[in-house]
């Protein structure tokens, strides 16, 4: 018999990605709604561990490191479970299997690696908890893949998972920490021919939905820059635009922006951009919504708290 979900149960979700890896610890209901207690980042880049597609013994070392860290600090909140999963982080390499094995001999911890689909579908299921998103396009940037997800009146449509993230971007286009004009083009050439392989229907529809550490940055430099409240979630095309011009003229005042308000993503923000700039051209003609929750929320709702039902 299944037990009953108790209002002081908590859930600690890690996802484990290919730049940072984020732990989230969740109150969650009798009614299964939750709120977010905290949350911890770690910026790990374990795709700059990768080579010819094998995660190195350094990179299994620098994630489990940050998992034992994670668990060290769960500890002190009385709690001996965390819930890990994965993306492209795990999924893209030769060793997935040999990695999951290395990680539970070395943290007791069983890493869930999900696929592209099962990725998009659980970042709208994340948005959804928090917005009613019904019709449009859902994206997440993460750092070694995206995620495209067409939702129509409420129901998923399409959705694929395209091998382009902000981190593989910068470590294929950008020799120094800030791309010349000759990397920003070639950014921007990358992103057009890889969005060009895209299978979902090429059309402009009305809006679009960004998930995401990758899109909350880009929402938090367009909000200081307008000097608008951070609560503020949406941007129109045109104003995705002109952050996009702003960003990748190379002049001091985008720099500053950058700093100030993600200086953790001060390497990535670019690529994430030019990325999002050029779907948006593609597949959106009005407002973007920049949703607070994503992937870790999906998660938590349609795997966890799914099966205490």
């Amino acid at each position: 018999q299944r037990k009953e979900v108790k209002s002081a149960m908590k859930y600690a979700v890690v996802d484990l990605g290919s730049n940072p890896i984020l732990l989230s610890l969740y109150h969650i209901h009798q009614d299964k709604t939750f709120e977010l207690l905290f949350s911890q980042k770690k910026m790990a880049g374990l795709v700059n561990y990768i080579d010819k597609k094998i995660l190195s013994d350094e990179g299994v070392q620098q994630a489990c490191s940050v998992l034992k860290e994670f668990q060290w600090l769960l500890r002190q909140f009385g709690m001996e479970t965390m819930h890990v999963f994965a993306t492209a982080s795990l999924r893209n390499i030769a060793n997935t299997q040999q990695v999951i094995q290395a990680i539970l001999e070395q943290t007791g911890i069983h890493v869930d690696v999900i696929s592209g689909d099962d990725e998009a579908e659980l970042g709208y299921y994340g948005a959804r908890a928090n917005y009613p998103f019904q019709s449009g396009l859902m994206f997440d940037i993460g750092g070694g893949s995206s995620e495209l997800t067409l939702v129509m009146d409420g129901k998923i449509q399409m959705e694929e998972s395209l091998e382009m993230g902000s981190l593989n971007l910068f470590n294929r286009c950008v020799s120094k920490l800030w791309p010349d004009k000759e990397e920003l083009q070639q950014l921007n050439k990358v992103a057009v021919e890889t969005l060009k392989t895209s299978k979902l229907p090429q059309k402009q529809l009305e809006y679009a939905c960004g998930i995401g550490g990758t899109a909350r940055a880009v929402l938090k430099i367009a909000n200081a820059y307008w000097k608008r409240s951070q609560d503020c979630r949406v941007l129109t095309v045109e104003q995705l635009e002109e952050i996009a011009k702003l960003l990748t003229d190379r002049k001091k005042t985008a720099r500053k922006l950058v700093l100030r308000n993600c200086p953790d993503r001060v390497h990535t923000i670019l690529p994430v951009v030019i990325v999002m700039y050029n779907l948006c051209k593609i597949w959106c003609k009005k407002e973007i919504y920049i949703s607070k929750y994503g992937v870790r929320e999906g998660f938590l709702c349609h795997k966890l708290l799914k099966d205490e039902s």
